[in-house]
Parts: structure tokens; C-alpha cells; sequence
């Protein structure tokens, strides 16, 4: 969740009330896209082989490129694909908000299927050492307000913990420790990507955060359990002015600059905490359906409505 480049000043969007309150929505939201398209049009102007050079790539066996913070890119094809169909592709129509997000690579939604969603399971790797059991703690915690927002179940297997590698078939995804030199606090995947590429890493650097920050290894683990799910940067849009990363998304509710997905330093109103907002378990209802019964309150299923779903 690092190594960002682009950034601009905040610029807060006017609300909503009257005509003419909607037209100086618009014509901010404009503005932004235009801050947008100026530092897409800053990396765009870089050869592929310039642009390569500063894509950071893991250093250990099936080590895979890193862009856009924390995803990971599992080939030099995959790579050199998303160079030319997103960063020369310039910026995508919007149609101002009125559309959490998820990764739609060529149009498809990637997504766990309706089997699959109840049973996400993951091992957590014994490499961890004395944090083995803080990790295993702060996964469950991470994990089960996802479950509290949408219909979805995450399912940890400590018997495979101790072979817990990219090659295990009998988990979905395994959690293992890195030592990337804070080339990011941790990184996922999305859904549609192959078992090899199923893992949820996390850096020493997880683990050494600044006290007087709000950043934690929860809110961290929150963060990358969104991705598991398939949901993008929220700050990819142009609402947010800055960051944007690729067109390759679908939205689920209207922009969140709250979101769990949203990185604070891009414009986000949200902090390092990385909490998941209404928003966020609104936008995974919309693709999960509401939490299973016997994981919340009905209060809070009776929160989800699925005609607000976009």
C-alpha cells in the first residue's frame, strides 16, 4: 500500500441540494477529471521500457510485479498488457458518481461464485514464527467484518498451516510473511487469478508501524481482504482527481472517499485506520448479497436493500 507517485491537492466536492448546487458539482467533478487526465498523461508519456524499469518485482520465487500500490501483475506479459491497454489508454468516460467498486478486467466481473463465496478458506503460514498467532488473530478479526457486510465466509485451515505455500490446492489462498524492504505493507489478488497467485503477503514492515498513526495490521488485513473480493482502489475513479490506476472496474455504489479501498494520501477523507465504511457493506451486498444470518444481527441484514444496488 505504498509507492505512489501522483498526487494532488485535496479538493473537497460540493453537495447536492440545487440546480445550481448540481451544476457546481459538475463542473468540480469536471475539474478533477482534468487533474486526472494530466497525471495519467504524465505517465503515459513514458516508453514501456522507462515505465518497466520502475515497476517494482518481488524478489523470491513466483515473484510477481507490484503496481498501483499493492497489486500484483503475475507476469511480464500481464505486465506489458496492462501498460498498453490502461496507462496508454488514457482517462475513462464517468457519468459524475451517479454509478465500493469491483475488478472487471475486459468487461467480466471478477467475483467468487455463489458456492465458493461461503467458503473461502486460507491457511497462515508457520513462518510467521511469534507473530504466527497475531496474524491468525487480526485475519479473523479483518475477516469477520467483511462477513458482517455481505455474504461471504472466510474459512482459516490451521492444518495445512505448516505447508502453507502457493502450491497448496487444499486452500483457496495462503497468508505468508515477506521481507520486501517496504515495497509495500501487503499485498492480494482478485478473484480470477490462478491458485499460484493466490496469496495474501505481508511485509516486515507490517509489523514496525508509527504509534502515532492509526495504521494497523487489521486495517491493513481489511484492506487486502477487500481485494480478495474482488473490489479495486476506490480512488481509481474520477471523483477522486488523483491516482488513477486503470479503466478495468464496474461500480457497485456511488464514490466513497471514505472507503476502505481509498488510500488517504489520494484525496481520500477517510485515515489510516482503513475502516469499512456503510458504503463499502452496501457495495459488497450488492455483489455477495447480504450477510449470512447466523454471522450477524437481522438488524443489520435489514440495512441492505437491493434496489440501491447500481
Amino acid at each position: 500500500m505504498k509507492r505512489l507517485i501522483l498526487s494532488f491537492p485535496l479538493l473537497l466536492l460540493p453537495s447536492i441540494a440545487t440546480s445550481s448546487d448540481q451544476n457546481e458539482f459538475y463542473e468540480a467533478n469536471f475539474q478533477l477529471q482534468m487533474l486526472s487526465a494530466k497525471s495519467r498523461n504524465i505517465s503515459a508519456s513514458e516508453s514501456y521500457s522507462d515505465f518497466r524499469k520502475n515497476v517494482y518485482k518481488e524478489p523470491f520465487e513466483n515473484g510477481v510485479f507490484i503496481v498501483n500500490g499493492d497489486t500484483p501483475i503475475p507476469s511480464e506479459d500481464m505486465l506489458e498488457r496492462f501498460y498498453y491497454q490502461e496507462i496508454k489508454a488514457g482517462w475513462p468516460s464517468s457519468d459524475y458518481g451517479v454509478k465500493l467498486i469491483v475488478h472487471s478486467p475486459g468487461g467480466n466481473t471478477a467475483k467468487w461464485s455463489d458456492a465458493i463465496k461461503l467458503n473461502l478458506t486460507y491457511c497462515v503460514s508457520k513462518e510467521f514464527k511469534s507473530r504466527y498467532e497475531e496474524v491468525v488473530n487480526k485475519m479473523a478479526l479483518a475477516a469477520k467484518e467483511w462477513q458482517e457486510s455481505a455474504g461471504v465466509i472466510f474459512i482459516h485451515k490451521p492444518e495445512h498451516d505448516l505447508n502453507c505455500t502457493a502450491s497448496n490446492k487444499s486452500v483457496l489462498f495462503d497468508v505468508r510473511p515477506v521481507d520486501v524492504n517496504r515495497q509495500y505493507l501487503a499485498r492480494a489478488f482478485f478473484p480470477n487469478y490462478s491458485r499460484e497467485s493466490r496469496n495474501l503477503l505481508i511485509d516486515e514492515s507490517s509489523f514496525n508501524l508509527d504509534s502515532n498513526q492509526k495504521l494497523n495490521l487489521v486495517g491493513i488485513l481489511r484492506h487486502e481482504l477487500g481485494h480478495v473480493l474482488g473490489f479495486r482502489h476506490e480512488h481509481t475513479r474520477a471523483e477522486s482527481g488523483t491516482c488513477f490506476e486503470d479503466s478495468e472496474w464496474t461500480p457497485l455504489t456511488s464514490y466513497d472517499p471514505f472507503s476502505v479501498m481509498h488510500y488517504p494520501q489520494c484525496n481520500g477523507q477517510g485515515d489510516w485506520s482503513l475502516s469499512i465504511t456503510k458504503q463499502d457493506a452496501k457495495g459488497a451486498s450488492c455483489l455477495y448479497g447480504p450477510p449470512v444470518s447466523s454471522l450477524t444481527s437481522l438488524t443489520a441484514q435489514s440495512t441492505f436493500n437491493p434496489n440501491d444496488c447500481i
